[in-house]
């Protein structure tokens, strides 16, 4: 059931609503429902920056259906997709080029989850984080795009292509391994033909519709049979969508996902309906329509009947502000405008807060082990050498090109192990360290 993972992808930096996943983890048996997929893609998305330091992650069940674009009010859908991935089991192998020797692992996708009202808590195993973590085998999965995805088998063929993104073609899979790749039994669809009908020609279908690349399929044969399949890959083209020349960028994306929830929430559109809206028209031209409709008086006194329809035959025929609504019209976006920087501005401050603090805990913790007598300092390396084995196995086998023994401790997620005991064995250390809302006070009267 485990597959074998001894290609590795390119590393690339996290693009906003981007997620960087472990090429094990994309590449391994499929029995996930496709809503299942995207909450375990949203949560690791949400987790990683801090995947190793904190031992229980926590996000609002609201922003959680806005990262895998899920507009319904029924949260009981939500908590049956959390609860199937604590009960759905991952197996991977990685196995060394040298000694040929497999290294198996399975773990199931979350350790634990909880729903206390609106937040969901929620926890990896150690065997996972270290997998999950680890940056020498990517797929960079955009949020957005997989939000748009109709069917499991259509998301799991973009996982599996998006990891050699940048290379002409895939890997070529053997027929087994792509079937578990794609959650397909044996015993379903044995014959060729019916599997392409139902499952390949599908997901090459909606991967070609919804994501940034266009796919192709080339077969290999031993005489009738189909044995082997790969994928070529090119880049969707910049799309211009009617009403204005700006193309669609990385940086639309976050743009996109809160456009998608005012068009369902606020003005009732279905999800075809915001998906036709979506593919027709660029996002400059319906936030301008959606501010004309705001600023009209009839919408403003609740005489709009089919707030719905209003927009869409806006957007169709192309509504322009009339001469009494345009000044507040103009005094609206520039309040608006001026509101988005301001909270783009909070979010950066707040985000270089959290990475100085991060920082700054992991000087204390590093200082204090320095500072350790040389006997005390040795003991504690060993324990700690002793309890992490099988990760730093893990690590060597991944980078083995790049870490050996004695310099293990250079690897980035060693390093966040260590701090890690260093905290367990020195709790301490712990109360020592001050509070994030300390430290960001301090930061204050720093700069005072």
């Amino acid at each position: 059931m485990g597959i074998n993972v001894t290609d590795v992808g390119c590393e690339n930096k996290i693009a906003e609503h981007e997620l960087k996943k472990h090429a094990a983890a994309i590449h391994c048996s499929n029995t996930l429902s496709l809503l299942q997929r995207k909450i375990s893609n949203a949560l690791l998305y949400h987790a990683y920056k801090e995947l190793m330091l904190k031992e229980e992650h926590e996000i609002s069940v609201k922003q959680l259906c806005k990262l895998i674009g899920y507009n319904g009010n029924n949260h009981a859908v939500i908590k049956d997709g959390l609860k199937g991935l604590l009960s759905t089991v991952i197996e991977w192998n990685v196995v060394s080029d040298t000694t040929g020797a497999e290294d198996w692992t399975a773990s199931s996708i979350l350790a634990s989850v909880s729903l206390r009202g609106p937040i969901c808590l929620y926890a990896y195993s150690p065997r996972m984080k270290q997998l999950l973590h680890s940056p020498s085998m990517f797929g960079k999965i955009n949020l957005f795009i997989q939000s748009r995805f109709k069917s499991s088998y259509g998301l799991a063929l973009y996982e599996n292509c998006i990891r050699y993104r940048g290379l002409p073609f895939t890997k070529w899979f053997d027929m087994p391994t792509f079937r578990k790749l794609m959650g397909v039994p044996a015993s379903k669809y044995p014959i060729f033909r019916d599997f392409k009908k139902r499952v390949l020609d599908k997901s090459i279908e909606e991967v070609n519709a919804y994501s940034d690349l266009i796919v192709e399929c080339e077969v290999f044969k031993d005489g009738r049979q189909v044995v082997k399949i790969r994928f070529s890959l090119k880049e969707r083209a910049k799309k211009v969508r009617l009403g204005a020349s700006k193309t669609i960028t990385e940086e639309t994306d976050n743009a996109s996902i809160h456009l998608n929830v005012k068009l369902s929430e606020e003005f009732g559109l279905s999800a075809e309906q915001i998906e036709m809206v979506l593919t027709e028209y660029e996002i400059d031209y319906i936030t301008d329509k959606i501010a004309i409709i705001e600023a009209s008086k009839n919408y403003q006194q609740g005489k709009v009947q089919n707030v719905a329809g209003y927009l869409l035959s806006a957007l169709k025929n192309n509504y322009i502000a009339g001469k009494a609504s345009s000044h507040s019209l103009v005094k609206k976006q520039v309040k608006d405008q001026q509101e988005e920087r301001e909270q783009i501005e909070i979010k950066r401050q707040s985000e270089h807060a959290r990475e100085a603090y991060l920082a700054y805990r992991e000087k204390e913790i590093d200082s204090h082990l320095m500072q350790l007598p040389a006997e005390d300092k040795s003991i504690l390396l060993k324990s700690f050498y002793e309890s992490a084995e099988d990760s730093i196995n893990i690590i060597l086998q991944l980078q083995r090109n790049k870490y050996t023994r004695e310099t293990i401790l250079n690897s980035p997620q060693i390093k966040a192990l260590l701090r890690q005991f260093v905290l367990q064995k020195r709790p301490q250390i712990q109360l020592d360290l001050m509070s994030f809302e300390e430290f960001t006070e301090s930061l204050l009267v720093s700069q005072i």
